[in-house]
């Protein structure tokens, strides 16, 4: 049942042919900048907006110095650092996917510069029954304050959908899962994020940072975990990525003593965008989700 939801919820994006990436990125373009000045332009007026940029992570210069050299300037910015985003994470364990926020800033073949963030709507929808309303407003707040700033740097992409077709795809993704989950039992929440860590870099997931929201009991993590063979392939067609990217694992402490593990559900995403991804880029999405799986199996001893 749950699948044919799915399907009904994919069905108008080939009968219309509506851009499904209008609708989960918001995306904004500048012509008379370099890409240096861009990233600088928005890293001061994030941070002057109590949008704090955490880390900026330079994608290309990690991808080149495995040997690519063809592969264009592309830098994560992982922003949005506010204070409220703990109590959030403790309630909504998912929500690190949408809060801190992660923008990606990537030059084009016609010397431009876009700009792309995460459509923060259809996770909310997705998680409709788990958030409160405080925690809805703050999370679409946010990214509302974050648009507002990028406005004021680049002008948005044409979307391709009209208002009624965005409300029907708007009431089919609450039907859509976008989270993966699981836990583990009798060890200590620092031990599961030693072994999980140790895991992914053993399935080469490599680790580039580990942010503890929390650190006092319940305690709250996640990873920031890629791998660039892989990045190099997905983002080299689409760039939309680097908002997902890299993925972050999440670690918390839960009431019964054990510790959640999540990630986004990487199957969800290849039956989003199928279509817009060749069938290499397909391919290594499933490889990252059955190394992370296997990476989460490791550290329960299956």
């Amino acid at each position: 049942m749950r699948m044919l939801f799915f399907l009904l919820f994919l069905l108008p994006f080939f009968s219309l042919g509506t851009d499904i990436t209008s609708f989960m990125f918001h995306t904004y373009t500048v012509k008379d900048k370099s890409f240096d000045d861009v990233l600088e332009e928005l890293k001061q007026k994030l941070n002057s907006k109590d949008l704090k940029v955490l880390r900026t992570l330079t994608i290309s210069e990690a991808i080149k110095a495995r040997g690519v050299k063809d592969f264009p300037n592309y830098t994560v910015l992982l922003a949005c650092d506010k204070k409220e985003k703990e109590n959030l994470l403790l309630k909504s364990p998912f929500m690190s996917n949408l809060i801190p926020c992660s923008v990606a800033i990537y030059e084009n073949k016609d010397g431009s510069v876009s700009i792309t963030t995460i459509n923060e709507k259809p996770y909310l929808l997705a998680f409709s029954k788990e958030i409160t309303k405080e925690d809805k407003k703050f999370i679409s707040r946010t990214y509302s304050e974050l648009r507002n700033v990028i406005s004021n740097i680049a002008k948005p992409e044409k979307t391709k959908f009209n208002k009624s077709y965005m409300r029907n795809m708007m009431k089919e993704l609450k039907s859509v899962s976008f989270e993966t989950s699981d836990s583990v039992k009798g060890m200590s929440f620092e031990d599961v994020k030693t072994l999980l860590k140790s895991s992914l870099d053993g399935v080469n997931m490599n680790i580039l940072a580990v942010e503890d929201v929390r650190k006092e009991s319940p305690k709250y993590s996640f990873m920031l975990a890629c791998n660039l063979t892989y990045g190099e392939k997905i983002l080299r067609e689409f760039p939309h990525f680097g908002t997902l990217a890299p993925c972050r694992i999440y670690l918390y402490e839960k009431p019964d003593g054990s510790v959640g593990i999540g990630y986004i559900n990487i199957q969800t995403l290849i039956k989003l965008y199928k279509k817009h991804l060749h069938k290499d880029a397909v391919e290594v999405f499933e490889k990252a989700d059955k190394d992370i799986k296997s990476a989460i199996k490791e550290v329960k001893g299956e």
